[in-house]
């Protein structure tokens, strides 16, 4: 008699499942993903799944997608990494070379420690067709960097710097050499009052030094410009540096070099300028004895401060040390240009030599515009005629039609004081020229003519000669 064994409840359960796995799967399913540990499934997915989920669909989407952190390594230094910011949830579309970019804002789970340190972490989203990919790594990244620094530029506030003492700061704590103040002085080259075409030849050549990067280095010259204003009292030296700064929009470093013990503390105010600035030291003559005579030494003098000497003034303009930072430009002013040692304003040190002249018809045109709003005006050809004549300066003008405006005048009296203004200036010109002239003729006539007295004795002495002959 055979005996046959029934199958125990587990195989039954086994055959079960086997003759029904398509029904209980869709039974457990749903209870697998109700109790199993979601960070399984994630798990799972990150490690076997992902690559491959990313492989198949770039199949059938041709696009790629790259996510760039706000803030990486906690702030990118200036020039290096790419810091972007969007609201969260912010779609933006850009073009660039006839490609379309789209930037999206998104936010990823960060792990930490543990689960209660997961932060989210907001990137931004470049999404992108596969075959602009060298366009976007080799060219489109490198403009939005660039582009997003010279935003920030352009939205700074600018400053005005001036050295302080050495004793007033450490050895040891250079940042303290420079003490500032918020830059906002409203000149322009369009308020300036200066011949147009002048004006022109100025912002062009500073257009052309701000633009010309990959020329500097190309050439292996640092990017550095110098240029020497010169020019009577009062032509207008410190406005042209304000309207340079506001044109290039640079910060302004005001060196007082009397304050200023050795070349080496020169250096160190050197080294704490930044790029895209303006290094600026007025009255260059007054400030040290920089004149061309080298040898002339005078003894009995009293020993100075300063003892910065015209060989630390140029290495400080033109030596390995003016090449750190890039991008500077070296102002002197002077009211004598003739004085100063010829190796320190030639070319290559001071590039551009503007000489700041008295006000002309067209420099008045600009200050009349500035003053009254007006183009023509006619007695412009009076004040044309006289200022041919009279040398006056530009300060002198504007206060001349500031002093009119403020006692209530309008234009036609402020112009016409103006012009008896000139007048009283051509004939404190015309004396002056004359009684000089009168001095000169006097001078000559007493370097040529003999003296009266000493003529007289002469003739005594012929006259007793005469006589001892004839007796």
């Amino acid at each position: 008699m055979a005996v046959t064994a029934k199958p125990g409840a587990m195989a039954r359960v086994r055959q079960w499942v086997l003759a029904n796995f398509a029904s209980s799967w869709f039974l457990l399913a749903p209870l697998l993903a109700a109790y199993a540990p979601r960070r399984l499934f994630q798990t799972y997915f990150n490690l076997f799944l992902r690559r491959h989920a990313r492989r198949a669909l770039a199949v059938v989407n041709p696009y790629v997608s790259l996510d760039i952190s706000e803030r990486p390594g906690g702030g990118a230094e200036e020039g290096d990494g790419l810091v972007v910011s969007m609201r969260d949830g912010q779609d933006v579309a850009d073009e660039f070379r006839g490609a379309t970019f789209l930037w999206s804002s998104v936010s990823e789970e960060s792990e930490g420690d543990g689960q209660q340190n997961n932060r989210r972490r907001p990137s931004q989203r470049l999404t992108f067709h596969k075959h602009h990919r060298r366009l976007v790594i080799d060219e489109y990244l490198p403009h939005v960097r660039r582009r997003g620094r010279e935003i920030l530029f352009a939205n700074r506030r600018r400053r005005l710097y001036s050295n302080n003492r050495i004793s007033e700061y450490s050895y040891y704590d250079d940042d303290n050499a420079w003490s500032f103040v918020n830059f906002d002085h409203p000149t322009t080259f369009e308020t300036l009052a200066m011949e147009p075409a002048k004006k022109k030849k100025i912002m062009d050549d500073l257009d052309a030094f701000r633009n010309n990067r990959d020329f500097y280095r190309r050439t292996g010259k640092p990017w550095k410009r110098g240029y020497l204003l010169y020019g009577p009292r009062g032509t207008g030296k410190s406005t042209m540096i304000a309207a340079m700064a506001n044109h290039l929009n640079y910060d302004i470093y005001d060196i007082e070099l009397t304050i200023v013990h050795t070349n080496d503390d020169l250096r160190k105010l050197l080294v704490q300028t930044t790029s895209k600035s303006i290094i600026v030291i007025e009255d260059i003559d007054c400030t040290l004895d920089l004149t061309g005579d080298r040898e002339a030494k005078t003894k009995g003098q009293p020993k100075k401060s300063s003892r910065v000497t015209l060989s630390g003034l140029l290495n400080f303009i033109d030596g390995l040390w003016s090449a750190c930072g890039g991008e500077r430009i070296v102002v002197f002013t002077t009211n004598y240009a003739d004085r100063l040692d010829p190796a320190l304003i030639r070319r290559g040190r001071m590039d551009m030599h503007i000489e700041m002249s008295y006000c002309g018809f067209e420099a008045f045109k600009t200050l009349a515009k500035n003053y009254f709003g007006v183009d023509v005006h006619p007695l412009f050809g009076a004040v044309e005629e006289l200022l041919r004549e009279v040398d006056i300066t530009p300060a002198d003008v504007a206060e001349c039609l500031m002093t009119a405006k403020n006692a209530g005048s309008g234009e036609d009296d402020s112009l016409e004081d103006l012009i008896e203004e000139l007048k009283n200036k051509r004939e404190q010109a015309k004396a002056s020229a004359e009684a000089s002239a009168g001095k000169t003729d006097y001078d000559q006539e007493l370097q040529e003519g003999d003296d009266p007295e000493d003529s007289g004795e002469e003739d005594d002495e012929e006259l007793e000669y005469s006589d001892e002959s004839d007796e």
